[in-house]
């Protein structure tokens, strides 16, 4: 019975691990006595092992230039391989192996929820992301965020622009996970230059303590993004993308607001330092009265110091 028989036996079966097997670098391998090129590795002889194991599931051999790759429907079959297979002589030399799984947590990507309310259920926010299509691992909740692993490329990237949809009654934004480890962890001064690595500054551009808010979805000012209604804006370059599909090398941005050479929630931009030394001003509006006095251009400066409170008669 050959390799593809064995795989035919159950075609419904995903074969999600797989095994890649080359000759040791700098190996030396003796001559064989058959002639055959010393360094060759067979397939025939890594199928054979493989039924020597007695696999449980369906698996398959293929080729490569410089190697092979067993694949298989279950992971025990591959530990078996592994644990019983002896494979350095089998092919009569050392080997290396690499193994490579469809579900190994290195290749899956996490979000996290803002603004997420304590009265939502797990359960709950796992079945809207079933509706809204997004095929995920792990929903688990922290003190500030839901955590959510996203096991497809595209799901994420959707989630990110989209967000979380809760059924039509909400919409909850979601941020890259690495952006808040990057943010929690890192060293970099919120103050300095965004040149180099950047990591903190690019992932807090949202309230860095000095009194000015900023939507980390458009990079716009005074909103969040739980309440933003515009496209979101790549913070390294300002195009309509999230900045972990962003093409521009990460030491070299350029600010959406005043195009300088830094990324958009950099705390030294210049339009932000302008927004820094002028103070929102609430204003009330009444049908009650159709006049108004609005200050002159004079006393736009004393305005600015001052927050503007209507006058109770």
């Amino acid at each position: 019975m050959d390799g593809s028989s064995q795989e035919q036996q159950a075609p419904e079966e995903e074969l999600s691990c797989s095994l890649y097997v080359s000759r040791a670098a700098g190996s030396q391998i003796q001559a064989q006595p058959d002639g055959a090129q010393g360094g060759e590795l067979l397939r025939s002889t890594l199928e054979d092992a493989i039924r020597a194991t007695e696999p449980f599931g369906a698996w398959q051999v293929s080729e490569t230039s410089c190697g092979l790759i067993a694949a298989f429907a279950r992971d025990a079959d591959a530990d078996k391989l592994l644990q019983h297979g002896d494979l350095a002589r089998i092919f009569e030399g050392p080997v290396q192996v690499a193994r490579f799984s469809a579900r190994d947590s290195r290749y899956r990507q996490a979000v996290l929820l803002r603004e997420v309310p304590w009265a939502i259920p797990l359960q709950d926010l796992s079945s809207a992301l079933a509706k809204q299509g997004i095929a995920t691992g792990s929903v688990e909740r922290s003190r500030q965020y839901v955590r959510v692993e996203v096991l497809d490329a595209g799901h994420y990237e959707l989630l990110l622009r989209q967000g979380l949809d809760f059924f039509g009654a909400a919409r909850f934004s979601a941020i890259p996970e690495r952006w808040w480890r990057n943010g929690a962890g890192g060293a970099t001064s919120l103050g300095q230059p965004a040149t180099g690595n950047c990591n903190l500054p690019e992932t807090s551009n949202v309230q860095q303590g000095d009194g000015v808010l900023q939507c980390y979805r458009c990079q716009g000012f005074w909103h969040v993004a739980a309440n933003c209604r515009h496209l979101p804006r790549c913070v390294r370059c300002g195009e309509t993308h999230s900045v972990e599909f962003c093409p521009r090398p990460r030491n070299n941005p350029i600010c959406c607001h005043c195009s300088g050479p830094h990324h958009a929630g950099y705390r030294q931009c210049p339009v932000r330092l302008q927004l820094l030394n002028a103070t929102p001003v609430s204003i009330t509006l009444s049908t009650t009265h159709t006049g108004a006095s609005y200050p002159s251009g004079k006393s736009s400066s004393s305005q600015s110091q001052h927050s503007f409170k209507p006058s109770h008669s």
